[in-house]
């Protein structure tokens, strides 16, 4: 995990690029903190940068910008690839010689025998930039569920790419989309490829730019092409594969030269994480947990319990409304892009770091695999409402005085994102034209002409799981994650978003995956002998904690009353009376700054 910068130009001189690039990767030293680089072209075209967080081979040999053997290729590169090891014993009976034990010399080594094809062989978290010296072709890749950000702007016949919105900031590229605050009004978040900044976007996930520097233009493809799928319909082999595949998951996921650990929130996923683990690095492997004196949010007793069964170094943080209010304001900036959630990462990643860790293993994606979300059941409905009603009856639902009922109008929207704010959205139009002042065709128009997705599923669960893992996941959670993590250098792994683990899932018909009576029901029933009861058969809290109180009496909710906006001052004062989730009011907090 690191961090990349770059920028690729026939026009800007080298010192330029050189000054541009060495501010970028200042702007993002938290994310790199054991060590910095830079490489320049031979033609002065190019210029890489790198903020270093070291994890496998932690030696000067691991250093980035990294060239090959023959200085055909450069490399700065965010991740981990975790079949790296598989991939270089392939290679080396091929012929090829390796110079150090990291994955960033196996991903030159497989693009130069097996070029742009090499992308879809990488399982791993990763965002990268490639330089091909022979082929003048620059190529910024992304992983295939976009755990790793990778934004860029083509302007000025040039291209210049970075893992955060900050680093282009520095460099002086601070004009703001127009449609930003009516997006993340809508979703909480601000979806991709659209980005707070004009003209940046983010690079799509499974996907490859390529940028032709001679002739000045760019391509963009997905390197994984869909397969017709065969379904595995046997209960009992669905949970073997579950078992067997997600053990090598896990298994890789803890391949590093530097301690590893993983958060334990409790809950099903976590558990699972951990008594997996403990298989392969017993007692000393490190836990870490919030835990709070409000019952209705602590789970230190489920905590305790595989904790307890695995003999971990566990290490809780009881985490009170002093300490949120005293960090507030920096985990706010510290989003680089807005977000109405991750505000609890950050305190696990805080805490990591301070237990003297590197990576942590998080249960991020299991919700999406396996049905863990209220909206799995919801979908049916809402697609027979949708075929039901006519267009201008469901635009209606926004005019009711229920909350319940007002984002029902966004099924009025075309694409299937209208199902997603149904469910999950947060301001409706009315709402958000009379925050903004504009008018509320401007509102549907902007969300409605954004090219977000096409699902072609017609189960509903597997409908479910593609809206969950396109929109919330990718856009809210992963960027949180990466955001937070990489804030205190902590790199946060998934080992649910294996992408081999990831395959074997979706090869299981939806009947048997997504078990109606059993929320999660497969991945409980596959785990059955080792997870105890009591983890999985209670309701299920979540990752949250209490901010609905915290955030009363926060400087954050004294500003947003006194604000000069009417409309934000009216939603506060809704907040105090209980009329509207803390979350809400975050989005209110980042429109209004």
């Amino acid at each position: 995990m690191c961090r990349i910068a770059g920028q690729v130009s026939l026009h800007a001189d080298a010192d330029c690029k050189r000054s541009n690039v060495a501010a970028m990767t200042l702007a993002m030293q938290h994310g790199g903190p054991d060590g910095e680089g830079q490489f320049l072209g031979d033609k002065n075209s190019v210029c890489f940068g790198h903020r270093r967080l070291a994890l496998i081979d932690i030696s000067a040999d691991g250093a980035q910008p990294m060239t090959d053997f023959n200085g055909n290729y450069t490399i700065t590169f965010n991740g981990e690839i975790y079949n790296y090891k598989i991939l270089k014993v392939e290679l080396q009976a091929l012929g090829y010689l390796f110079k150090n034990q990291s994955d960033t010399e196996v991903i030159l080594t497989a693009y130069a025998h097996w070029g742009t094809a090499a992308f879809a062989r990488f399982n791993g978290m990763f965002a990268f930039a490639l330089y091909d010296q022979k082929l003048q072709k620059v190529y910024l890749v992304r992983d295939q569920s976009g755990m790793k950000p990778l934004y860029y702007q083509i302007k000025d016949k040039g291209l210049l790419f970075a893992s955060e919105i900050r680093a282009f900031r520095k460099i002086g590229i601070n004009k703001e989309s127009p449609d930003w605050k009516i997006l993340f009004l809508s979703f909480g978040f601000i979806p991709e490829p659209a980005t707070i900044l004009d003209e940046v976007l983010m690079l799509p996930k499974a996907s490859f730019l390529e940028w032709n520097i001679e002739a000045e233009s760019a391509k963009i493809e997905t390197y994984i092409q869909p397969e017709k799928q065969t379904y595995v319909t046997d209960l009992e082999e669905a949970k073997q594969l579950i078992r067997q595949s997600f053990s090598k998951a896990v298994q890789q996921h803890l391949i590093a030269d530097a301690p590893v650990g993983l958060f334990l929130s409790g809950g099903i996923d976590s558990s699972i994480i951990a008594l997996e683990a403990a298989q392969f690095k017993g007692s000393g492997l490190h836990t870490l947990s919030l835990t709070f004196d409000d019952l209705n949010f602590d789970e230190s007793k489920y905590q305790l319990t595989i904790a307890s069964r695995i003999g971990s170094r566990h290490h809780p943080l009881n985490l009170n409304q002093k300490t949120f209010n005293t960090q507030a304001e920096s985990i706010l900036q510290a989003m680089d892009q807005p977000s109405a959630d991750g505000i609890n990462t950050w305190f696990v990643a805080q805490l990591a770091k301070k237990q003297g860790l590197k990576a942590v293993l998080s249960g991020l994606g299991g919700d999406e695999l396996f049905g863990g979300y209220p909206s799995f059941k919801r979908i049916r409905f809402l697609k027979r409402l949708k075929k039901t009603l006519p267009k201008f009856a469901i635009k209606l639902f926004q005019k009711f005085p229920k909350k319940a009922y007002q984002k029902l109008a966004y099924l009025s929207l075309q694409s299937p994102v209208g199902y997603y704010l149904s469910l999950r959205g947060y301001f409706v139009p009315d709402q958000i034209a009379i925050i903004l002042n504009i008018p509320v065709k401007k509102v549907w128009q902007t969300i409605n002409s954004f090219n977000y997705m096409v699902i072609e599923e017609s189960d509903p669960y597997l409908f479910a799981a593609k809206l969950e893992q396109d929109l919330y996941m990718k856009n809210q959670l992963l960027h949180d994650s990466d955001m937070m993590g990489m804030q205190h250098g902590i790199e946060i792994r998934m080992p649910f978003l294996d992408t081999e683990f990831i395959q074997t899932v979706n090869s299981i018909h939806p009947s048997i995956r997504f078990n109606k009576k059993l929320v999660k029901g497969l991945l409980i029933k596959s785990y059955e002998d080792l997870l105890p009861k009591e983890i999985w058969n209670r309701r299920k809290k979540g990752f949250s904690f209490p901010m609905q109180k915290w955030l009363k009496t926060n400087p954050i909710t004294t500003n947003l009353k006194a604000s000069k906006n009417p409309s934000i001052a009216s939603f506060t004062r809704l907040f105090l009376k209980g009329k509207l989730h803390w979350s809400k009011m975050l989005t209110l907090y980042f429109v209004n700054s």
